[in-house]
């Protein structure tokens, strides 16, 4: 256990909140229906001890989390629109392991290990459509239910022709969602029951499988997967790094859920269409004034904010009247916070979707060949418009390490946030290596604004121990990089 400042409010800790409405205030004026899921919250606290610095910087950390985390929980690896056919396959790389999740000719999905049976080639590099998967080395070539069906000079290997495990093998898939999720354990718990709050949430509330890919791009960041992250699961940034939006958005007061009973699932809930507590009092009209000069949602002009109502009130009426004829949908009773809101979920360890009306914003982070580096995807989910063919899925546009969010073609003026955020990163992960704090410290997460992050951490522990002990080895692979328990 963690020494203790005996200054602190033990029996207090994680209970101070910033000034302002609470989210749920904001949903008790709501001015529609709120979904019940939005008024499901809850906190844990995660403890206060610092998170060692060489869990983001470690080659050997590193490692640890390939073995034992990335092949032993729920991935989402691409849409079910994007093998849709037989034959149709995306390749799914992560750490050191490759996957080819690809349709099969009776409807099914599969994911394939991406490697020839003989000496380990890589069967697809890239997406497509394919009638088989042949070894592009040797010439092995397996059909779409993963069957061996040709083998070059099969005269000289009579110990494969005739084996059963001559057939590629095969990861654990699921659909949710209109998504498909991998898993390379064999005895991983089901999808379902890890993402049980999740389900449950968009299952009733936010079913994004009428939705459809209308923007991909997956960009490599010069920063650990866990740094990149953590910067897109908390609004305490926001008045450094993203000043632009504090007229018009609840950075202090935001929510952050972290449900016991679906520890692998949490929320970030930021409120707009109300100033920051960090500013003065603004106005309502001002506050409105401001979210639409910033909103590409919002119809031009001036709107007035009657005396008694309020900017959230007026300019989810805005939103309302613009996207409801945009996709064709009757958005009179959906409510303020779905209109306005970022509700952002994150089930462990690296696949985040936006729930509400609209677009859906779908985050997922990988790491990279180093430490120091990591894959960031932005997915963009469109509803389809009622009475419409269902959009052809956007094509993936991948941004080099020296490019630009502003370079990918579609993404608006959300690039422009995004490369705020950008700035920060490569100093945020070459400042862990020049930190004077000693290894075992490093990063001081806030109490309640950054719980879910040190929770995230506690899951990966618990990952590796797992896996050490499953196989023999000693917990104290991991005692350098440990997670202290206060």
């Amino acid at each position: 256990m963690t020494a203790v400042d005996p200054g602190l409010d033990i029996k207090n800790l994680g209970k101070a909140r910033s000034t302002g409405p609470s989210v749920q205030d904001l949903l008790e004026a709501d001015t529609r229906p709120v979904p019940a899921s939005l008024q499901d919250h809850s906190y844990e606290l995660q403890g206060i001890a610092d998170v060692p610095k060489l869990r983001y910087t470690s080659h050997a950390f590193a490692a640890l989390e390939n073995e034992f985390m990335w092949t032993k929980t729920w991935q989402m690896a691409c849409t079910v629109d994007e093998v849709a056919q037989p034959g149709d396959h995306v390749v799914y790389d992560v750490a050191d392991q490759s996957l080819i999740v690809t349709r099969t000719k009776d409807g099914s999905i599969k994911a394939y290990y991406n490697s020839c049976l003989h000496r380990g080639t890589k069967l697809r590099v890239d997406d497509g459509r394919v009638a088989s998967f042949r070894c592009p080395f040797h010439g092995w070539r397996w059909d779409l239910d993963g069957e061996l069906v040709e083998l070059p000079a099969e005269w000289d290997f009579p110990q494969v022709w005739q084996q059963a495990d001559s057939c590629l093998p095969q990861a654990q898939v699921t659909e949710w969602c209109g998504f498909v999720f991998v898993n390379l354990d064999p005895d991983a718990i089901p999808f379902e029951q890890v993402a049980s709050k999740l389900v449950e949430h968009f299952g009733r509330d936010f079913n994004m499988s009428n939705r459809y890919k209308a923007f991909h791009a997956v960009k490599e960041v010069p920063a650990n997967w866990k740094v990149v992250m953590e910067a897109f699961a908390e609004g305490y940034h926001v008045i450094a790094t993203h000043p632009q939006i504090l007229e018009f958005a609840g950075d202090a007061n935001s929510e952050y859920s972290i449900w016991p009973e679906s520890p692998f699932v949490t929320r970030f809930v930021n409120g707009f269409g109300l100033q920051s507590p960090h500013l003065g009092n603004l106005t309502e009209q001002q506050v409105a004034d401001a979210y639409l000069a910033f909103s590409a949602r919002a119809a031009r002009g001036a709107v007035e904010v009657p005396e008694g109502s309020t900017a959230r009130a007026v300019v989810a009426d805005v939103f309302r009247s613009v996207m409801g004829p945009l996709y064709g949908k009757d958005l009179s009773q959906t409510s303020d916070s779905e209109m306005l809101d970022a509700h952002l979920y994150h089930l462990f360890p690296a696949f985040a979707p936006w729930a509400g009306t609209g677009q859906s914003l779908v985050y997922r982070w990988r790491p990279g060949p180093t430490p120091d580096t990591c894959f960031m995807d932005v997915i963009r989910m469109m509803p389809v418009p009622e009475g419409k063919e269902r959009p052809a899925v956007a094509p993936i546009q991948r941004l080099r390490l020296e490019q630009k969010w502003t370079e990918a073609e579609g993404m608006s003026g959300l690039a422009d946030v995004f490369e705020q955020d950008m700035a920060n990163l490569p100093k945020v992960q070459l400042g862990l290596k020049v930190t004077a704090k000693r290894a075992k410290k490093g990063v001081s997460f806030g109490v309640y604004q950054e719980a879910r992050m040190r929770l995230i951490h506690r899951h990966i522990d618990n990952c590796i121990l797992e896996g050490l002990a499953a196989d023999g080895r000693s917990a104290d692979e991991l005692t350098p990089f440990v997670m202290p328990q206060g």
